[in-house]
């Protein structure tokens, strides 16, 4: 059932359901909220939002529970989660078993509008590709980039289109790839050629980041480097080789992406997304390329992960 475009927050605190409502609506979202994950599934069988804003630990069903009975209900609905410190297992779970993004709490009042509309732009682009080829088995593509990180939309809808065609993943599942896609992306641009750090964002609600990637892309060496991305998808998976021009960083000195803990520090933020959405992730050696690899699931996969949610 549709309605009016809204954006729906999932809390049991009043105060914090406010406090998300009042920073949606200064943006110009249409916000409905729900004080549990069960008046949650109500109001969406009444009315489907464009996305759910949920919290984790609610009395009664919990999130996850809310992010896995969604997950599977209504796989193309994209789902956001709000951390707050000590829930950092949970939400990293939440993440693998169908959440698309997360914003810790602490920082919702400069965070959640953006990280929304990430969500809703990716999310656009993944369902704009329909068409699936009857006879596709296989496909390789190449793509050169400029620095532009408005172009990354388009490109992620064309990266998407092989997946489509081979019957790879459920909208859910394209939907997790092209988050990782993103994070891959814009990381490979703004950090790898144009070498801008992610620390700029914390000083002056980021207007020092957003102000260093606006002149280094004007000035050499800079301006000239190319992205450069590589897919090549089979009927059992796909693989997303993205490599920069920059110099590179040393992977010893990433706070490990698999670590939850790391969910409520700054940076790192799309590397912990990459490998919780992702089967296999690796960089080369100069620390300029990401491969990421999703595995197509087998059908018993699906008949255990289906028995698990209904337990």
């Amino acid at each position: 059932m549709t309605g009016t475009p809204h954006i729906l927050i999932v809390d049991d605190s009043p105060t914090q359901l406010y406090q998300m409502q009042i920073v949606l609506e200064q943006d110009g979202f249409v916000v409905r909220t729900a004080e549990n994950a069960e008046a949650a599934l109500v109001a969406i069988a009444a009315e489907m939002p464009l996305l759910v804003v949920t919290d984790l630990e609610m009395p009664g069903m919990s999130g996850l529970e809310l992010v896995e009975t969604l997950h599977y209900s209504q796989p193309g609905l994209p789902l956001v989660l709000t951390t707050s410190e000590g829930s950092e297992d949970v939400a990293a779970e939440a993440l693998r078993r169908g959440a698309s993004s997360y914003v810790p709490k602490r920082i919702i009042s400069t965070t959640l509008c953006p990280v929304i509309r990430q969500v809703l732009s990716v999310n656009q682009a993944a369902q704009s590709v329909r068409e699936v080829a009857q006879y596709a088995v296989e496909c390789t593509l190449k793509l050169k980039l400029s620095n532009d990180e408005t172009l990354v939309p388009s490109v992620i809808a064309r990266l998407e289109l092989p997946v489509v065609e081979l019957g790879l993943f459920d909208d859910g599942e394209r939907m997790q790839v092209a988050m990782a896609l993103d994070e891959a992306l814009v990381n490979a641009i703004v950090h790898g050629n144009l070498e801008v750090s992610s620390e700029l964002r914390q000083i002056d609600d980021g207007q020092p980041y957003v102000d260093m990637i606006a002149h280094r892309k004007t000035i050499e060496p800079y301006k000239d480097r190319k992205l450069h991305v590589y897919l090549h998808a089979t009927s059992d998976q796909v693989t997303f080789t993205i490599r920069d021009e920059g110099n590179g960083f040393s992977c010893a000195d990433l706070r490990d992406p698999t670590n939850p803990e790391n969910l409520e520090r700054a940076g790192g933020r799309g590397l912990l997304l990459i490998h919780a959405f992702m089967d296999e992730v690796r960089h080369n050696d100069e620390g300029n390329e990401i491969t990421m690899i999703k595995r197509k699931k087998t059908d018993e996969e699906k008949a255990a992960e289906a028995a698990a949610a209904d337990d």
